[in-house]
């Protein structure tokens, strides 16, 4: 029991660490000097770059797909050992 109690508490950290870090943006905006007729503009990326957000949405998807291998592992050894 206590090895699905800690495979599920990994599963849930990393699973909402890799939501936030790849659904977060950050924004940034350039305004033009008034009277030089330039234009504003503002640009939005993910907080940690698109590489890093790619990067951190596989590893979480790999952490928790083990995550849940594991659990489900201890469940059916938990289950044959009271049979």
């Amino acid at each position: 029991m206590d090895r699905v109690i800690g495979w599920s508490t990994v599963a849930v950290v990393t699973a909402v660490t890799a939501l936030l870090l790849t659904l977060m943006q950050v924004s940034s905006c350039a305004d033009a000097a008034p009277g030089g007729g330039g234009t504003s503009s503002c640009t939005t990326q993910p907080l940690i770059g698109v590489a890093g957000s790619w990067i951190a949405g596989v590893v979480g998807a790999a952490v928790v797909g083990v995550s849940v291998w594991q659990i489900a592992r201890a469940t059916r050894s938990r289950a044959q050992d009271e049979d």
